[in-house]
């Protein structure tokens, strides 16, 4: 069986660290302004490969259109109704070849945005490959040996998965919904949890973590740390609406030094709320950390540095300018916060096989 737990870790692991990364492409997707970059789906302007040009994505005489193929023109993006050789007299003596893409109405091009937005997919794709092959090694490990905890948590993961790649959809779809945006965001955290379990349950007890204090007294570290993963969770949702706040703010035209001046007042409650989720991270972090030092420089250790440079990024958001490159790491930081505490109160309760 170790053989077939090890496959299961591997694969688990590799699934982890794909949706992490996810996770932080989505963010840079969402600092950039790139979520339109794509303005159908899966597909980019009908292409397999995104185009990289505005040559690309503008109607040409005598030029092969397959159809799905989409163009810009006169504000307005076309979508190729059948396969077709373009005529030498112009888009309007071509236009019963066309539809108007009536799904939303944007009509912006910029190829770095394009770009940023497919690498997103792409890495979403990518996650699919260990996220099945997850669900298989595990399926196959609880036939055979009845251990089923991995094959449950993969599931979900799968299933999280697939139900984020149709948000994303509905999100390009809808022009970037707000509050679609939101859940997807959920979604992504729900996914990593999920593989942070299956790892977990594949992972045998050993004999430090059963011997640690934290074995001890279950009860109580259960309760404490499960009350930070909470807290940790609700202000990650409070962050995804602040991060909403600042699009309205930028799309009023306001710079990005003077964002966090023009946010509703309500905004402070996320900052001050990040001291609440810090002591509560240190009522059991403190302790773990003190008195089982050979678990120092794992999970708890890996905790210690989230938040720290969490905290950091945040500080500034606040005097530096709200840089463009902290925020995609402030909320990979939220989320990876999230998993650590998740994989802690998964080996709080487990127990030596």
């Amino acid at each position: 069986m170790n053989d077939a737990l090890k496959r299961v870790r591997r694969w688990a692991r590799v699934a982890f660290v794909s949706a992490a990364l996810v996770v932080l492409a989505g963010a840079v997707v969402r600092t950039t302004g790139s979520g339109m970059g794509c303005p159908d789906w899966p597909k980019c302007f009908g292409l397999v490969v995104p185009p990289t040009r505005m040559e690309e994505v503008r109607w040409s005489s005598e030029t092969a259109y397959p159809a799905g193929r989409m163009v810009i023109e006169s504000d307005t993006l076309w979508v190729a109704a059948e396969d077709h050789v373009s005529g030498a007299s112009g888009f309007s003596a071509d236009r019963t070849r066309w539809t108007a893409y009536t799904v939303h109405s944007y009509t912006h091009f910029a190829p770095h945005h394009t770009w940023i937005e497919f690498i997103n997919r792409l890495l979403g794709a990518w996650t699919g490959v260990p996220a099945l092959a997850l669900f298989v090694f595990s399926g196959l490990l609880g036939l055979r040996y009845r251990k089923w905890r991995p094959f449950a948590a993969a599931a979900v993961g799968l299933v999280l998965l697939l139900f984020v790649a149709w948000l994303g959809k509905l999100v390009v779809d809808g022009n970037l919904v707000p509050y679609v945006i939101t859940q997807h965001m959920v979604g992504a955290v729900g996914i990593l949890a999920a593989f942070a379990a299956a790892l977990s349950a594949a992972t045998p007890v050993s004999d430090r973590e059963s011997a640690a204090p934290l074995r001890a007294a279950r009860g109580r570290w259960t309760a404490w740390v499960a009350v930070a993963a909470v807290a940790a969770s609700a202000q990650l949702l409070m962050g995804t609406q602040v991060r909403e706040a600042i699009d309205a703010v930028a799309a009023a035209g306001v710079e990005r030094s003077g964002w966090i001046e023009a946010l509703p007042a309500w905004w402070k409650g996320h900052r001050t709320a990040s001291w609440a989720v810090l002591a509560l991270h240190a009522v059991w972090l403190i302790p773990a950390l003190q008195r089982s030092p050979g678990v120092r420089w794992s999970v708890p250790g890996a905790v210690v540095a989230v938040l720290l440079v969490q905290m950091l990024t945040g500080v500034l958001f606040v005097y530096a300018g709200m840089p463009s490159w902290a925020q995609p790491l402030h909320l990979l930081l939220g989320v990876l916060l999230v998993a650590c505490d998740v994989w802690m109160l998964l080996r709080v309760q487990a127990r030596p096989a």
